[in-house]
């Protein structure tokens, strides 16, 4: 099962519809071996994350992630700092990929 999210992105001025697949990773025992390396290392540095998912989008082989991060840890920090910190959390890991997507957001805080 998968999760969807649409956004609209602006790059260099133009609206570029985008739209991202994650794998529901609710029980991440059934993530796969690179999955769940990705999955438990992000865990330990955002024990405050919402929501974590990673998807393996080079059809199994292992060698390119898809990274959701949804956490309120990112407040106050820029895209880049964000992505540069997953990035330097992700760094031994990252050496034998051959390419990683990421996408970061602060959730939403419920007012009640």
């Amino acid at each position: 099962m998968y999760s969807i999210t649409n956004r609209s992105v602006k790059i260099f001025g133009t609206n570029i519809f985008a739209l991202r697949r994650y794998t529901d990773n609710a029980n991440v025992a059934t993530l796969k071996g690179g999955e769940n390396i990705l999955h438990l290392s992000l865990s330990k540095k955002f024990p405050q994350a919402k929501e974590i998912k990673i998807k393996d989008i080079s059809g199994g082989c292992g060698a390119i992630f898809e990274v959701f991060i949804s956490s309120t840890e990112f407040k106050g920090m820029s895209i880049v700092k964000q992505h540069q910190l997953i990035n330097e959390v992700l760094k031994n890991e990252i050496k034998s990929m051959h390419g990683i997507r990421i996408h970061t957001e602060i959730p939403v805080e419920n007012k009640e």
